[in-house]
């Protein structure tokens, strides 16, 4: 549910962009997961001068897209 509130406050202030500390927070990860996925290329991340930043809606997409269906 954190994660939820984080969406919701960089909505609010206009946020696109998270940087790795609050892309692992966003997706339950360690930071240095996130470096490494961002280095083989399986987390979507944009380069802003020397630092990572991620979209917020690119990484929604990639949770909607890898979610595993429940079966009923």
């Amino acid at each position: 549910m954190a994660s939820k509130a984080t969406i919701v406050l960089n909505e609010n202030i206009g946020r696109r962009l998270l940087n790795v500390r609050e892309t692992a927070r966003y997706l339950g990860l360690e930071i240095d997961t996130v470096y490494k996925k961002a280095r083989l290329r399986e987390l979507p991340c944009v380069k802003v001068g020397r630092a990572l930043r991620f979209d917020i809606r690119a990484l929604e997409r990639l949770v909607e897209q890898n979610a595993i269906e429940t079966i009923d």
